[in-house]
């Protein structure tokens, strides 16, 4: 605790030592969690995860509108840190920060000003230094760079934004723009990279009321291209939410500065393929039930899920099914059902829930109660059918 109170001094120092013109933040999150569970050696074992994370943000303001932004590195202990769905991960038993106070470096800094580049000219948000230029998934995706950005200049009906930015030896450049026209939605983007360019374009319109369509064409510097075509109806059959799409691309379709997908890792967040062929999705809500189906055909995948909230004995039941179903293999069935009990005036807010998944002779279940306890902290147990029980108390606050 001595080094943990050394970096929260470290930060107030820091505050104090900030000019008096500036507005400085200080942030982060401090968590621990302990989990009761058998080992390889099916013997029972408490064991702890913890993390910290510090960060530190100087705004400095002075009587123009230009304002100044130091973004500190993130203090983040070796013995911890945290997940991407904010678990603690540093072992509890090890220690803090192997020194303190921690160095400190500059993560981002820029510039910022918002107003117009000559008298009665209309006002744009400008913005030099480190920037993140992430305005279209397919050819305008520049995270972490060093550049300039002019945001929000407007030609009459048309809004364009600009940059110019720093990649190592190359020097990227590009606007996008966008307006709306007789009642059709329009965007696009070039990026430029020496001799090389890339270019989106898009457009979106309410067809009649209820029924709205949209497209979209990406190409890459050598003219390789991908598409997206989209219909989704509301409501034209009574209660029903239809979405069609149809979708194309050159299997070399290699833009210079695109997202495809988080972290690089294709289970996670996927923003687009390179199939083609014609998906379709349904929706709709009959006596309580609400009823989801969609179909992909160049994936062969489908899914159909059943969903409702009841009550039962006076018990609020949030009941799920679902059903994948994946060309060239045995269909996946899942149910869920979850309620919070406020029956027992000493754990009001306790919640159980259930799963049971089976996919051709392959049943997995699991069964779990999760209580928040006045004093915060997270309690839990948990009884996976191929990992055997589990409790878990833990609690996180950020600030």
């Amino acid at each position: 605790m001595k080094k943990l109170a050394t970096l929260i001094s470290a930060a107030l120092v820091l505050s104090l030592a900030a000019p008096a013109f500036a507005a400085v933040e200080v942030g982060g999150k401090l968590g621990t969690e302990f989990t009761v569970q058998k080992n390889a050696a099916d013997e029972w074992e408490l064991k702890g995860e913890t993390g910290l994370e510090l960060e530190t943000k100087i705004s400095a303001e002075g009587g123009r509108p230009v304002k100044a932004v130091i973004q500190l590195t993130p203090w983040k202990l070796e013995s911890g840190e945290f997940d991407d769905d904010g678990n603690p991960t540093g072992d509890f038993g090890e220690g803090h920060a192997p020194k303190a106070p921690v160095e400190i470096g500059i993560d981002k800094a820029w510039l910022e000003t918002e107003g117009a580049y000559w008298h009665g000219g209309p006002s744009v948000r400008t913005r030099i230094g480190d920037v993140d230029i992430e305005w279209e998934q397919y050819v305008g995706h520049l995270p972490d760079k060093r550049g300039v950005t002019v945001e929000g200049i407007e030609f009459g009906p048309v809004g364009v934004d600009a940059f110019y930015a720093w990649d190592g030896d190359a020097r990227p450049m590009g606007f996008a723009a966008r307006s709306t026209i007789q009642g059709i939605d329009l965007n696009g983007m070039v990026v430029r990279r020496g001799d090389e360019a890339n270019l989106s374009v898009g457009a979106a319109m309410e067809v009649i009321p209820g029924i709205d369509v949209s497209g979209k064409l990406a190409l890459d510097s050598e003219r390789r291209h991908l598409y997206r075509l989209e219909a989704t109806a509301d409501n034209l059959l009574e209660g029903i939410k239809l979405t069609v799409g149809y979708r194309g691309a050159d299997d070399a379709f290699n833009p210079m500065y695109t997202h495809r997908y988080e972290d690089d890792d294709p289970s996670k967040d996927e923003l687009y393929d390179l199939l083609d062929g014609f998906n379709v999705a349904a929706e709709t809500v009959q006596s309580g039930f609400v009823i989801k189906g969609d179909y992909d055909d160049p994936k062969g995948e489908a899914n159909i899920s059943v969903s409702r909230e009841m009550l039962v004995a006076g018990l609020p039941i949030s009941g799920e099914y679902k059903a994948k179903i994946q060309r060239g293999e045995d269909v996946e069935h899942t149910v869920k059902a979850s309620t919070t009990l406020d029956l027992i005036p000493q754990l009001q807010g306790l919640t159980l829930s259930g799963e049971v998944k089976l996919q051709g002779g392959d049943v997995g279940y699991e069964a779990a109660a999760d209580y928040v306890a006045p004093n915060g902290i997270n309690l839990g147990a948990k009884y996976v059918s191929d990992e055997g029980f589990s409790a878990t108390a833990g609690v996180t606050v950020e600030f």
